[in-house]
């Protein structure tokens, strides 16, 4: 079986593999809930993503693979490249429209287990707090660890925290991480796709949306708006940076003409400023008394 070099963190392919695929996402959630020890679901039948282009308060609400069991279980599957430091509030933010399904007439009895499923492509927690790759979030009380209602699980995968050693030892929610992270050699995806059938079968259906020319493109676009996102960032962060360093060199300048009005030896100036002898010595030039 040939397993191609893509990017699994594409959105367009990611969509296609598994929302053609229920017995793929169900291995890919039970293996999450099974790490986790929460209840495994049998089956999962995709419903229509009511919140997709919509807008609440100016809040855009996309989601990416929403799901419901047999049982009643919501489960809300997402990837996420870009970085975000409010990705926790958002993914609560999702996971409680979800879970406020009540109709007329309908108790509280019928709310259902709702579970928020995030593949993330950075880090979210500090490695020292949480140096796991999977956190596990729901309502518990602050005195004694009590959980108030098993409705609420928020998951998030780190896949950078997660480093493949030995196929052979991996549990299944491992086996996944590393189907969808980059570091991840052929070699080693050819070893999993042998231990685990859902991901084989990952494979072959991106054998063919590779080879529809539709899907291809869509995957290309993806990936051109990604890059081009991650250079937007860049050039932002870069002009930021020269902005505060063109910031802190006037103050600096300010600083050391001060002291040239007031006397100060060149020697005893270089001890106190970051500037060069060069442009101390300019400095000196155009303000001595």
């Amino acid at each position: 079986m040939q397993i191609l070099n893509l990017n699994r963190m594409n959105d367009a392919l990611f969509k296609n593999v598994f929302a053609q695929n229920s017995d793929i996402t169900l291995s890919l959630i039970n293996s999450v809930f099974e790490f986790q020890g929460s209840a495994l679901i049998s089956d999962i039948e995709f419903i229509d993503r009511n919140l997709d282009a919509e807008e609440d308060d100016g809040k855009e609400s996309r989601l990416d693979l929403l799901g419901r069991s047999s049982d009643g279980t919501i489960v809300n599957l997402e990837i996420q490249v870009a970085k975000q430091g409010y990705m926790g509030r958002r993914s609560l933010y999702y996971w409680s429209r979800l879970y406020n399904e009540l109709k007329s007439g309908e108790g509280y009895t019928e709310l259902k287990r709702t579970v928020a499923i995030n593949i993330l492509d950075f880090n979210l927690f500090d490695r020292k707090k949480y140096p796991s790759y999977h956190s596990c979030f729901g309502v518990y009380d602050i005195k004694t660890g009590n959980q108030l209602t098993s409705d609420c699980e928020l998951h998030f995968l780190e896949l950078p925290k997660w480093n493949l050693k030995k196929v052979k030892e991996t549990n299944r929610l491992e086996r996944w991480l590393s189907y969808f992270s980059k570091k991840t050699a052929l070699k080693e995806l050819e070893e999993i796709a042998m231990l685990e059938p859902a991901i084989k079968k990952a494979f072959e259906a991106e054998t063919i949306f590779t080879q529809d020319e539709i899907n291809r493109r869509r995957y290309e676009l993806r990936e051109k708006s990604q890059r081009d996102r991650i250079a937007q960032i860049n050039y932002a962060v870069n002009q930021a940076v020269a902005q505060e360093r063109e910031k802190y060199v006037q103050e600096e300048e300010s600083r050391v003409v001060k002291w040239i009005i007031k006397g100060k030896a060149f020697s005893d100036i270089m001890d106190f400023t970051s500037l060069t002898p060069e442009r101390v010595q300019q400095l000196f030039d155009e303000n001595r008394p």
